[in-house]
């Protein structure tokens, strides 16, 4: 077998690992026992998660496919994008990067063409998603804090113009990786994908891309949140309102009904009717979507943030495999989400698992 040297390009580009030694990696010869049954305790439990976000995605595009209301409806177009992108994310996975943790340079030479073109895919549907986790956060932004304008900004048309230009800008952020300069590529002896070179302008593009996203999601969260506890005190406020309106005309008629009849007729019933409801109230159905949502970014922020800090506070491959088995969890949390939280596409979940089954 020809012996495969290790560039230090090929090391991830946070940090070069020094308490590991590069003599390991030179070749699938010199590959210990431990290491091997290293190999085989990755590739077992990225299958598991796999096969469940691979699964759980296309039974939540089975459910909503056979409800429709749900498919009709412009926000649950934004989970049947992202559950697209996941289940193209998890199919690449499952046929490159599974089989080259397992197999190698059997499988996979580093700075082949295939290795190239399978992560510019697998780049191409996770910026996709990343936009579609910013559209979606702006999304629930309009439906919550300017109800009266959702349907105008997100009717049928523009919606899904919205969720083809996302994939449009994903394409064109993922494009530079085809070329020399900016590759990024699967390191199977390390468990993560790397820049190569190390040293990329790349890297600053996909930082900003990410970042962009988080600060959407976090401004409209916040924005979100602030509104909907303005609005449970206001309705808080009014029914306490509307609770002493009516038990303090009761009391005083059991004290004194004809001295306080005429007042109570002329003044505090009158004014039972004078108290309004809060306006713009937020509706449970579309809290339970907040909710839903918000859960699928906070996923991705703790994916985002591991993968900036996380090198830089262990050097070893098990940091890289925790750092992208976080980012398998982030393909399947976006089914379990809303199978938790949602109950008509937890019933259309599982008839759609009976039929699939």
């Amino acid at each position: 077998m020809r012996v495969q040297h290790l560039d230090l390009r090929t090391i991830p580009f946070h940090i070069l690992p020094t308490t590991v030694s590069l003599d390991k990696y030179l070749s699938e010869n010199f590959r210990s026992w431990e290491e091997k049954r290293d190999d085989c305790i990755v590739v077992t439990i990225w299958l598991i998660m796999l096969s469940y976000a691979l699964i759980s995605n296309i039974l939540i595009l089975i459910g909503i496919g056979r409800s429709s209301a749900m498919r009709t409806a412009t926000s649950y177009w934004f989970i049947i994008s992202l559950a697209v992108c996941d289940i193209v994310m998890t199919i690449i996975s499952l046929v490159h990067l599974v089989p080259a943790t397992a197999f190698h340079s059997a499988f996979l030479e580093f700075h082949s063409v295939r290795n190239i073109i399978m992560i510019f895919f697998y780049d191409l549907f996770w910026y996709t998603a990343v936009l579609q986790l910013g559209l979606m956060a702006f999304n629930r932004f309009v439906s919550i804090v300017y109800p009266m304008e959702y349907k105008w900004l997100f009717s049928p048309r523009k919606s899904l113009m919205i969720i083809l230009l996302g994939y449009f800008l994903g394409l064109m952020v993922s494009l530079p990786s085809l070329f020399p300069c900016c590759n990024t590529l699967w390191n199977s002896y390390f468990y993560i994908t790397v820049y190569d070179p190390m040293d990329t302008w790349y890297k600053y593009i996909d930082m900003c891309v990410n970042s962009l996203s988080l600060v959407a999601m976090i401004i409209s969260y916040a924005i979100i949140i602030y509104k909907v506890r303005k609005s449970s005190k206001a309705m808080a406020k009014y029914q306490l309102t509307i609770r002493n309106k009516v038990s303090l005309p009761a009391f005083f008629i059991f004290l004194s009904l004809h001295k306080f009849k005429s007042r109570m007729k002329e003044e505090s019933f009158s004014n039972i009717y004078i108290v309004q409801p809060p306006r713009n109230q937020v509706s449970k159905k579309e809290m339970r979507l907040f909710i839903q949502f918000f859960l699928v970014s906070v996923v991705f922020l703790l994916t985002w943030t591991t993968w900036q800090w996380l090198p830089h506070i262990f050097e070893s491959k098990w940091a890289y495999f925790v750092m992208t088995s976080l980012f398998f969890i982030n393909n399947s949390v976006n089914p379990t989400v809303y199978l938790f939280f949602n109950t008509q596409v937890e019933l259309l979940f599982y008839k759609s698992f009976f039929i699939f089954m």
